[in-house]
């Protein structure tokens, strides 16, 4: 698998970096997990083509994370002129919030009036699906007032992805984690601890109980990016490529 981090950045852009996304790119197909308001920014940067994106697979239903959907729909109806289907995964709700905010944002555009399939389906807590070669477990994390909000242990041709989503410090992370090649964690603060997020000393003291061959950091706030230099932790940046 291929995983390259079109955004690593939390919902105030801090940092210059970009709102949630990541393009994972397996044998048979090429998929987005979590797709923020500016995720078509940095898929332009990282030279990915949005004409060969399968399905987009939705953490929680923030902006930051799932705000970048109706401008998937914009580009695909006005500039690439898609045809392929397009499969989105998310919470319960996606469908309404998408139709909503892309109305919002550009009157009249909504899925039904593309030249492109698309097809909805929702999450369920603890039950694997697959994509094509990819299956994919969503784990009910701990997000703030989220209703809804996962992570996702992600395997293909025996190698493992797990992802937290935004989510404060839960065991949950210990099952979603096991023996993964690559753990992609949101680590918000360094030291204060948020309602719905991690913080880095957090992840220092429970990362024995995190069973990751890898561990790398993202959406990271004001706070943890003025301690870059003294990290101990890898962080993930725009444009960076893992191959596992």
């Amino acid at each position: 698998m291929k995983l390259t981090c079109v955004g690593t950045g939390d919902a105030f852009g801090s940092g210059g970096r970009l709102n949630s996304c990541f393009h994972l790119q397996t044998a048979e197909q090429q998929i987005l997990i979590d797709c923020g308001s500016s995720s078509l920014i940095g898929l332009e940067r990282c030279g990915l083509n949005l004409l060969e994106v399968d399905a987009v697979v939705i953490s929680h239903l923030h902006g930051d994370h799932f705000g970048g959907i109706p401008y998937l729909f914009l580009e695909g109806k006005y500039l690439s002129h898609r045809t392929r289907p397009l499969t989105l995964i998310g919470p319960e709700g996606l469908k309404k919030r998408v139709e909503t905010v892309a109305n919002a944002l550009y009157p009249g555009l909504s899925a039904k009036n593309l030249d492109f399939p698309v097809n909805y389906q929702v999450l369920e807590d603890g039950k694997a699906f697959w994509l094509h070669d990819l299956q994919i477990l969503p784990l009910a994390v701990t997000h703030g007032g989220s209703k809804y909000a996962y992570g996702f242990r992600l395997e293909s041709g025996g190698k493992i992805i797990a992802y937290s989503g935004d989510t404060e410090w839960t065991d949950v992370l210990i099952p979603l984690t096991c023996q993964c090649d690559l753990l992609i964690v949101e680590c918000f603060n360094h030291n204060q601890s948020v309602p719905g997020h991690l913080n880095y000393q957090t992840l220092l003291r429970e990362r024995t109980r995190l069973g990751c061959r890898r561990l790398v950091l993202t959406h990271l706030g004001p706070e943890m990016l003025a301690q870059l230099d003294s990290l101990e932790l890898d962080v993930a940046k725009d444009g960076d490529v893992f191959e596992i």
